[in-house]
């Protein structure tokens, strides 16, 4: 008998907003989903939370209310710039908009992900079918279908013209397409439009408690709103931001507000541009890359500006979430909350270690992590700093990292521990903990004690199923690679986990499936889809192309960063699998 696997929490989420006529607030959801089945966790509302977390198609409008994207978009108007001379025998670029406002899936999960046709009505009634083709680093585009080729012939479309898309319907795949004439463009009503879509983009940043957001969260944000809903097409996102000096392109796809800019930020920026340039992303420019003491320095920008946050929350009295919202709007236009001097040994500790993680050399990093613990011995990250800086081997990183684990547990208390459970790592306080064990983890693996480092990993996953850190890709490799494959699969099959569209999740999920059922066709149809998210895994994987020395600091998902992480991770599983490798062959 064939077994139906039970919806996950995430598929009754999406049920519900999918079925919705309008956005719904989060108790609307909760109330709609316990509907369909109570929800039995431990905490019901962070289960919901962490389900809407996990569809990439729901989205919130930012006022409290959320929506199905493909419902949100219709009616949306973009731009599409033709940059050959002739457009009609090249390849069609799709912009960050155009590709999200017709494939609204793209950065979904592999069940939910949806690649088909998308078929174009053109103003003389013909229809055109485009496609979603790969062209290159981060380039997605069509080739040009014939309908459409013998419109833009008749047109004499040249570059500087546009072609115009409405979405009519996304869940169906259908939209309108026209050209426009250079010409015939009105400079003055685009612009009027460009205004009007860099102050959304303004207001959704500058709401925003990240320090920066990609291009296409900002573009999925701004065509959830209705920003896109207007008879004339706004310029291309990045153009428009490029243009307005409010914007500050902050490397790897990202923006941020000049407003937030600081001299450590501009360094920062610096060297991610260096990294957009190592991955080809950009024009050659003059930046230094990235390396892990910048992503230190970031990390202690940013964790140092939380920590400031809470405890400016704290010295007030909320009565509401509105006013905790209307504190942090004033604080982030103030230019972000003031510094807090630390007051307790601890949080004097803690200030050194941020320091730390901004210092240039070595020999500083190590003198402030151990003035750190002269002060107070609870300071777990001080432990985990001169475990990465200073042990020659697995065994003295991990008597570190152990030390680590017990000074946090010693500053969270025993209350942490049974309160926070299912949100850790939404609590400040808990991430020294929380880095520690997961180097201890990593520390008594190298060591060969594997059974102890899954242990520490399954309970940090209890401890926060959202897992901020990635550790369930650690775990799932190390599983598939000593053959456990019934914790493996009960990984793979954990609700929080089951959607994950990463590289690592789907190629470990169709090596799982090799090895339970060999050759099968959904044994195929996994490793298809896994090889169609990111096709440069099975080069690393089969020898065709060698690891780097150093992974990268960075990952993007479906490029070469995220192949070489998951290569490096899975190379042991695959290799000691019988046939395998093989069976990968045949499939690429």
């Amino acid at each position: 008998m064939v077994q139906v696997k039970e919806p996950s929490n995430t598929d009754l989420v999406y049920e519900v907003l999918m079925a919705a006529e309008r956005p719904l607030t989060f108790q609307e959801i909760f109330d709609k989903v316990n509907q369909r089945r109570p929800i039995t966790t431990r905490n019901p509302k962070g289960t919901i939370r962490n389900a809407l977390g996990q569809g990439r198609q729901l989205v919130s409008l930012g006022d409290g209310r959320y929506g199905y994207l493909p419902h949100l978009i219709a009616g949306s108007v973009l731009r599409l710039p033709l940059a050959e001379k002739k457009p009609a025998n090249a390849p069609l670029i799709y912009t960050d908009e155009v590709m999200l406002a017709l494939w609204p899936s793209f950065f979904e999960s592999q069940k939910r992900r949806r690649r088909e046709l998308v078929h174009a009505r053109l103003p003389s009634g013909d229809e055109a079918t485009l496609s979603l083709d790969f062209f290159g680093q981060g380039v997605w585009g069509s080739l040009i279908p014939d309908e459409l080729r013998r419109y833009l012939i008749d047109k004499r479309a040249s570059a500087g013209d546009w072609l115009l898309v409405r979405v009519v319907d996304a869940d169906a795949a259908r939209c309108d397409l026209w050209f426009e004439s250079r010409l015939k463009r009105d400079p003055g009503v685009v612009a009027q439009r460009d205004k009007q879509l860099a102050d959304a983009a303004y207001q959704i940043l500058h709401k925003s408690p990240n320090i920066d957001m990609t291009t296409w969260d900002l573009v999925v944000a701004l065509l959830a709103r209705g920003h896109y809903r207007a008879e004339v097409a706004p310029d291309p996102l990045v153009e428009v931001l490029k243009a307005d000096p409010r914007f500050v392109d902050a490397g790897l796809s990202a923006w941020m507000l000049a407003e937030r800019m600081t001299p450590e930020m501009g360094d920062l920026i610096q060297r991610r541009r260096g990294l957009d340039k190592k991955m080809g992303l950009t024009e050659p420019q003059a930046a230094p890359e990235i390396d892990v003491e910048t992503i230190a320095r970031l990390r202690a920008v940013m964790e140092r500006e939380m920590a400031d946050i809470r405890k400016a929350i704290e010295e007030q009295e909320f009565s509401s979430i509105d006013e905790v919202n209307a504190f942090l709007e004033q604080e982030l236009a103030a230019g972000g909350p003031v510094h807090r001097e630390p007051e307790t040994p601890l949080e004097q500790a803690r200030e050194l270690v941020y320091d730390a993680w901004e210092a240039p050399s070595q020999r500083e990093r190590i003198r402030l992590a151990r003035k750190a613990l002269e002060i107070s011995l609870d300071c777990a990250d001080a432990y985990v700093l001169l475990a990465q800086e200073t042990a020659r081997n697995p065994k003295e990183a991990a008597e570190l990292y152990a030390r680590g684990v017990a000074a946090g547990e010693r500053a969270l208390g025993r209350e942490a521990f049974e309160e926070a459970v299912g949100d850790f790592w939404g609590i400040i306080e808990t991430r020294p903990y929380m880095r520690a064990r997961a180097g201890l983890a990593q520390a008594l693996w190298a060591m060969g004690r594997r059974q102890e480092a899954i242990d520490h990993v399954w309970d940090m996953l209890r401890l926060n199923p959202g897992d901020n850190q990635g550790m369930r890709y650690i775990l799932l490799s190390w599983l598939l690679e000593i053959g456990e494959d019934a914790q493996a699969e009960e990984l793979l099959e954990t609700e929080e986990y089951r959607d994950d569209v990463s590289a690592i999740w789907t190629y470990g999920r169709a090596l799982h499936a090799y090895r339970a059922e060999g050759d099968s066709k959904n044994a195929r149809d996994l490793l298809a889809g896994a090889i169609n998210w990111n096709p440069h895994v099975p080069a690393y994987l089969l020898g065709r192309k060698r690891l780097p020395r150093q992974l990268p600091p960075t990952i993007g998902l479906g490029d070469e960063s995220e192949a070489i992480a998951c290569a490096a991770q899975q190379m042991a599983a695959w290799r000691q699998t019988s046939g395998a490798l093989e069976w990968l062959e045949r499939q690429v």
